[in-house]
């Protein structure tokens, strides 16, 4: 690891600052075994993952791009006999950046590509009512009840883990911030400037902050400084007077980014690059793979990296979630400044702190019960049965207060056995390089006998899968939405504004022609 520079302080800070404003113009160029799968049925498609947006020329003040929007390929998880294969594996995902684009193109009027819709994220968007593990990092629980939408042969079986809250110990954080500030961000930067004062004023005393940039070139704006009082208004300082124009050196940048997070390494504290951007590529290594090659080093070394997406028309959905993927961090989509401002306080300690790494779930059903199943989402966090009780195999991983849940389609043998299978979980503590397994049973006892007996949560986690498969066309799914608008309304208990908002979504959606 690069040895650790001198850090600045406060003074040095503005002095860094009057330096970058008069040299602004010359920045350094330094460089699943039943699946189906289907282009979308609303939208004019542009290839398989490609959702045409409108072309034109970009204006101040708005988010109209040429090009189109990139989300990864539509493909929805099949119905499996158990007794053909009784093993259901895949990583687990707390991401809910797919949500929060699906509500900014419902707010602004549009229906959301079916293809940009991962059910799983518009699920762990939102609480749920799971308990606060006693001694592992995360608690795993399992409830269900028949199908309120299709055949009372089938039921719904909700899998969900609940992590624990941060610790009392403050883990120094050694962040840098890279910002995309070229001309597809015009009109984003301002929300991006917002959204980073929150985190800042959110960052502790002692904490490590760094300022990168790309567009056409890169830059480093600010090295790894300590924050010491006054300093985070130095810090926002900088951040307000950038600027942006010229074309997207995604790959230039993240290199760079990388490098400078290596040269103020934190040993035992969260190392993290933090991306803003609309995911636009279009200078040097452009590729999906291209880029994520940057990646695995830096995981390996210690470094995470989460992204935090901005904008749309042009932009990049599956690049901006899959560089959080391969970095082993976390990705949202920040359409309002209400969303940074909820991210970067309610959430901010399961943004930072890791709890539990490489989380694999594999559900084995018991085919003496368990006719057929159907995994709803993770369809892109799939994992080969066999790589399950590999220690190698790369995951999803849990931080603190964090939710997950994964929602199977069963349809029961009649009469068969009461144990309907065993929930398998794999997961390593954050410094830790082998697997530690626990199982959890599934029971009929598990189940409710009615959908109406069964927790309001539940029932209104049920909802927001069946909304999510509607508008990504799901060919297992025929419900209207007033159907699921009538459901989302009864199980409404409590206060909680993302609930209400999904609702009054749900209503605006029905009148979108």
């Amino acid at each position: 690891m690069q040895e650790r520079v001198v850090r600045v302080q406060f003074s040095m800070l503005l002095i860094v600052w009057g330096a970058f404003m008069l040299l602004s113009g010359c920045e350094n160029s330094l460089l699943d075994s039943d699946v189906i799968s289907q282009g979308s049925l609303s939208g004019e498609k542009n290839g398989s993952n490609d959702y045409m947006a409108g072309t034109g020329e970009a204006r101040d003040g708005d988010d109209y791009y040429p090009g189109s929007e990139r989300h990864g390929e539509l493909t929805y998880n099949g119905f499996i006999m158990a007794d053909e294969d009784n093993l259901s594996t895949f990583g687990i995902d707390v991401d809910a950046g797919s949500y929060t684009f699906g509500r900014k193109k419902i707010n602004e009027g549009i229906i959301p590509a079916p293809s940009s819709v991962r059910v799983e994220e518009y699920i762990n968007y939102f609480h749920q009512d799971y308990p606060a593990p006693d001694s592992e990092p995360f608690s795993v629980n399992v409830d269900g009840a028949p199908s309120p939408f299709r055949s009372e042969s089938l039921h719904l079986l909700r899998i969900g883990l609940k992590g624990r809250e941060a610790s009392s110990e403050s883990v120094p954080w050694n962040l840098t911030f890279l910002i995309d500030i070229s001309g597809s961000m015009r009109s984003r930067l301002d929300l991006v400037k917002e959204s980073l004062y929150i985190l800042v004023d959110n960052m502790r005393l002692g904490d490590q902050v760094s300022i990168c940039t790309y567009a056409g070139s890169v830059g480093t704006v600010l090295n790894p400084t300590d924050l010491q009082e006054n300093d985070a208004a130095a810090i926002k300082a900088i951040i307000a007077e950038l600027e942006s124009g010229g074309s997207t050196a995604m790959a230039s940048g993240l290199q760079n980014a990388y490098d400078v997070n290596s040269s103020g390494f934190l040993d035992g504290g969260v190392n993290r690059v933090i991306v803003c951007s609309d995911g636009d590529a279009n200078v040097g290594t452009t590729t999906h793979e291209g880029i994520l090659e940057l990646i695995g080093e830096y995981v390996d070394q210690g470094i995470t990296l989460s992204t935090l997406g901005f904008g749309s028309g042009n932009y990049n959905d599956n690049l901006m979630e899959q560089l959080a993927d391969q970095g082993n961090g976390n990705y949202y989509y920040i359409d309002t400044i209400d969303e940074a401002e909820r991210l970067f306080t309610e959430e901010l300690s399961g943004v930072m702190e890791v709890i539990a790494k490489d989380v694999k779930i594999q559900v084995e059903f018991n085919a003496a019960s368990v006719l057929r199943y159907r995994l709803i989402g993770y369809e892109n966090r799939d994992i080969e049965d066999e790589q399950f009780e590999n220690d190698s195999t790369d995951a999803g991983d849990i931080g603190a207060g964090h939710r997950v849940t994964a929602l199977y389609e069963l349809e029961l043998v009649q009469g068969g056995a009461d144990n309907l299978g065993v929930v398998h979980l794999r997961y390593k503590t954050p410094g830790g390089a082998f697997d530690i397994p626990f199982d959890v049973p599934i029971s009929r006892n598990d189940l409710a006998y009615s959908f109406s007996q069964a927790s309001d949560r539940f029932r209104f986690t049920v909802g927001v899968a069946e909304y999510a498969e509607i508008i990504r066309e799901s060919p297992y799914v025929e419900t209207s939405l007033a159907a699921v608008e009538s459901l989302i309304a009864s199980s409404l208990n409590g206060s909680d504004d993302r609930d209400a908002e999904l609702l009054e979504l749900i209503r605006q959606l029905q009148t979108i022609e």
